[in-house]
C-alpha cells in the first residue's frame, strides 16, 4: 500500500530542507513535544519532570557552606571542599543518609582550579555564597556563548529562533548550571577550537586543546585533529602544553608531591568499580556513554527476564572497556584519513569521542554539542543565515548524509523528552546536613537521552565512511569534471573571405 500523495510530499519537503533548517526545526519540535508530555506526566501522574530531565536536586546532605534551599550545586561545593585541604586526594569523610563513609576525589589538580578560583575568593571575602553565585554566573555565560555567537550570524527575527534552539532549549546547558559542573567551560573553548579548525589557524586550535584538557583531561584527545591535519609542530606544542600545565597544577598542593599524582590517577581510574551503587549508575538512563548505548539491547533483554532490573555485575567487563575500544577506533580512523577529512569534522568526531567514551558519562557532558550546533547554524566564513553544511567548500564537498546525521545527533543531544511509561522510584530525598536516613523518594521516568550515544555513533561512522569513500576537495565541488569537448574545426570553402565592412555615414538627401 502506497502512502498518500500528501504524506509523500510532506516527507519530500522535509528531506529537501537544509541541514541548518533541519537542526533548528527538530530542536523546536522536540522541545514542544517535551513540554506537552511534561505537563501531562506532572499533572496526571505526579511525575517529577524537572528531576527526570535534569537531576534530583536534594544534595545538601552536608553543610557545604553555600546552598539554595535543599540544593548545594555539589559539583562545585565538593571540589572546593576537597581542594581546601593540603592533600585533596586523601579519603574525605562524609555522612550521608546511608551512614558514614569515605569519599574519593576523582578530580585532577587542574580540574579543580575553576571551582577553587571562586571558592577561595568567597572564603577570602567571608561569604561563600558570593563565590557560588560568581561561579554559576561564569558557567551560565560559558554555556550560552555558542548560542549568542550563532544568533549573531542570523538575520532579523531568526536570531531569536537560533538563540532559543541552541541555548534556552538546551537541556545539557541547564544540567551543567544545575550541578555547577565545570564542563560548562568547555562549550566556548570547543567553539573557538572548531572555528580555528575551519580557518586553519593551527596555533589557536592548539591553545584551545590545552585549555580544554585543563578543564576536563579527557578532552586532550582533541589534539588528534592537529595530527590528522599533519600539523606536527602545533600538535607537539599542544601535547607539551597539556602535560606541562597539568603537572604544574599538582605543584599547587606541595604536600606529598609527586605522590599526589599517583593518588589522583588511582582515584580517577578506581571510581567505576563493581560495587552495587556505582554499577547501577553505569546502567542508569542518565548514563550517555558509548558503552551504555551499545549494551542497551542486552540490558533490556536481561531486565525483562528478571522483572525489570539488571543484576549487579552484568557484563561489567565489557561495560568498562567498550568506550575505550570505540575511542581507539575513532582516533585511528581520523589519523588514517588525514587530510581526506576536513579538520572541522575531525574535530566534531573527536569532541563526541572525548565526551562519551568514559564508562559513566553524565548528560551535562553533552554540552559539547552546543558548539557543533552553533557551526551548523552559522558558517564562520559564510554569508548570514547559512551554516557550514550550506557551503560545500567548508566541509570538502556536498555531504548530505553527513549533514543530516550530525544535525539529528545534535538536536537529540540538546532537546530531551520525558517518555510516558513506568515510573521509577529513584533519587532518595536525603536528610539534610548529615541526618541519617532518607525522607522519601522522587518519581521519575526515562527520557530520550538514552538514544544520544547511538546517534553519535551513527554520525561518526557516517562521517568516516563518507570521507573514506570520497576525500574532501579544496573547492568543495563533488561533481566530476566534464570531459573537454574537441576543438571545433573550421570548414573552409572556395570563396574568399569577406572583407571587413566599416560603417560609413551617408550624407543627408
Amino acid at each position: 500500500m502506497k502512502p498518500p500523495d500528501a504524506v509523500r510530499k510532506g516527507f519530500g519537503a522535509v528531506a529537501a530542507q537544509s541541514e541548518r533548517t533541519l537542526l533548528l526545526g527538530t530542536i523546536l519540535l522536540l522541545t514542544a513535544v517535551s513540554v506537552a508530555t511534561g505537563v501531562i506526566l506532572a499533572q496526571y501522574y505526579s511525575v517529577d519532570v524537572p528531576s527526570s530531565l535534569v537531576f534530583v536536586p536534594d544534595d545538601c546532605y552536608l553543610d557545604w557552606g553555600a546552598k539554595a534551599g535543599r540544593h548545594c550545586f555539589s559539583d562545585y561545593t565538593m571540589p572546593v571542599s576537597f581542594g581546601m585541604r593540603s592533600n585533596p586526594w586523601l579519603p574525605y569523610p562524609v555522612y550521608t543518609h546511608t551512614g558514614f563513609k569515605f569519599a574519593s576525589n576523582n578530580y585532577t589538580a587542574a580540574g579543580m582550579l575553576p571551582q577553587l578560583l571562586f571558592g577561595v575568593a568567597g572564603k577570602w571575602l567571608g561569604a561563600p555564597l558570593v563565590g557560588l553565585i560568581g561561579y554559576l554566573l561564569a558557567v551560565t555565560i560559558a554555556v550560552f556563548t555558542p548560542a549568542v555567537w550563532a544568533a549573531r550570524g542570523a538575520v532579523g527575527v531568526e536570531r531569536v529562533v537560533v538563540f532559543v534552539a541552541c541555548g534556552v532549549a538546551a537541556i545539557p546547558a541547564w544540567m551543567a548550571i544545575d550541578r555547577g559542573n565545570s564542563v560548562g567551560f568547555v562549550a566556548p573553548i570547543a567553539l573557538v577550537f572548531l572555528v580555528a579548525l575551519c580557518r586553519r589557524r593551527w596555533g589557536l586550535a592548539a591553545v584551545m586543546v590545552i585549555l580544554a584538557a585543563l578543564v576536563k583531561p579527557q578532552f586532550a584527545v582533541l589534539v588528534v585533529a592537529l595530527f590528522a591535519a599533519r600539523q606536527w609542530r602545533s600538535g607537539g606544542i599542544a601535547v607539551g602544553g597539556i602535560v606541562g600545565t597539568n603537572l604544574v597544577a599538582y605543584v599547587l598542593w606541595p604536600r606529598d608531591f609527586p605522590e599526589t599524582i599517583v593518588q589522583s590517577m588511582r582515584n580517577t581510574f578506581g571510581t567505576y568499580g563493581q560495587g552495587s551503587g556505582t554499577f547501577q549508575g553505569l546502567i542508569a538512563n542518565f548514563n550517555v556513554s558509548f558503552a551504555k548505548g551499545l549494551l542497551a539491547l542486552p540490558d533490556g533483554i536481561k531486565a525483562r527476564e528478571l522483572g525489570g532490573k539488571v543484576p549487579d555485575g552484568f557484563l561489567a567487563g565489557p561495560r568498562l572497556l567498550l568506550g575505550y575500544a570505540v575511542l581507539a577506533l575513532l582516533v585511528i580512523a581520523v589519523l588514517a584519513l588525514g587530510r581526506r577529512i576536513p579538520p572541522v569534522l575531525a574535530g566534531v568526531v573527536l569532541l563526541s569521542a572525548a565526551a562519551l567514551f568514559p564508562a559513566l558519562s553524565q548528560p551535562y557532558y553533552l554540552v559539547f554539542a552546543l558548539p557543533v550546533a552553533a557551526l551548523v547554524a552559522r558558517d564562520p566564513d559564510g554569508p548570514p543565515g547559512t551554516g557550514i553544511f550550506d557551503r560545500p567548500a567548508a566541509v570538502g564537498g556536498r555531504r548530505r548524509a553527513v549533514g543530516v546525521c550530525v544535525s539529528l545527533a545534535v538536536a537529540f543531544s540538546i532537546a530531551h523528552i520525558a517518555l510516558p511509561g513506568p515510573r521509577v522510584e529513584a533519587g532518595d530525598i536525603t536528610g539534610q546536613m548529615g541526618t541519617l536516613g532518607a525522607i522519601g523518594t522522587r518519581s521519575v521516568v526515562v527520557t530520550t537521552v538514552s538514544l544520544v550515544p547511538l546517534l553519535w555513533l551513527v554520525a561518526c561512522a557516517v562521517i568516516i565512511a563518507s570521507y573514506a569513500r570520497r576525500p574532501a576537495t579544496a573547492s568543495g565541488d563533488d561533481q566530476e569534471p566534464a570531459p573537454e569537448s574537441p576543438p571545433e574545426v573550421a570548414v573552409s570553402d572556395s570563396s574568399p573571405p569577406e572583407p571587413d565592412r566599416e560603417f560609413t555615414p551617408q550624407p543627408p538627401a
